[in-house]
């Protein structure tokens, strides 16, 4: 019998607008279109993080659907949990565009987060974003590794992490 890469661990499934951190071990999984996702893993203390936003940024009523909340907010988290911003390392997802619908939120989700994290002094360990394709996503709390499968079309299976 093969074992796939979430068989042992505490699992979470990120939906859109949420952030997650924890200094347990888990596999936190999200389905992205256009929206971004920011994965951080602590590499000293071996913990981790992610959120999932929607849009750029809001004026009116912002919530974590907004990367103008939602971004600093992990950040704010992972320190609460007494992450020092030197062992970080920061992965970039998502933010596809969608050519039928000749949509540029993909693409403004993924600037608004390198130019938060270019502003604020941060590196940028890895990025996948834009393209046309969605991508359904794992990342590892306790090593920081990150699964990305990429999605022609997104199933509604892919919103459930089992």
């Amino acid at each position: 019998m093969e074992t796939s890469f979430t068989d042992n661990g505490n699992s979470y499934f990120l939906h859109p607008g949420y952030v997650f951190v924890s200094q347990e071990p888990y596999y936190i999984h999200t389905v992205l279109g256009s929206c971004v996702a920011i994965a951080i893993w602590d590499k000293v203390n071996k913990c981790g993080g992610m959120n999932h936003y929607v849009l750029p940024s809001a004026e009116r009523k912002p919530n974590g659907r907004y990367g103008n909340v939602s971004i600093p907010y992990l950040f704010h988290l992972m320190k609460q949990i007494k992450s020092d911003r030197h062992n970080l390392e920061i992965h970039v997802l998502g933010g596809s565009t969608n050519e039928t619908m000749k949509s540029t939120v993909g693409p403004l989700n993924v600037e608004y987060a390198m130019d938060w994290l270019e502003k604020n002094h941060y590196q940028v360990a890895s990025k996948d974003t834009g393209g046309a394709l969605g991508r359904k996503v794992v990342f590892n709390t306790e090593n920081g590794e990150i699964l990305v499968y990429k999605l022609k079309k997104i199933r509604n299976s892919d919103w459930y992490s089992a």
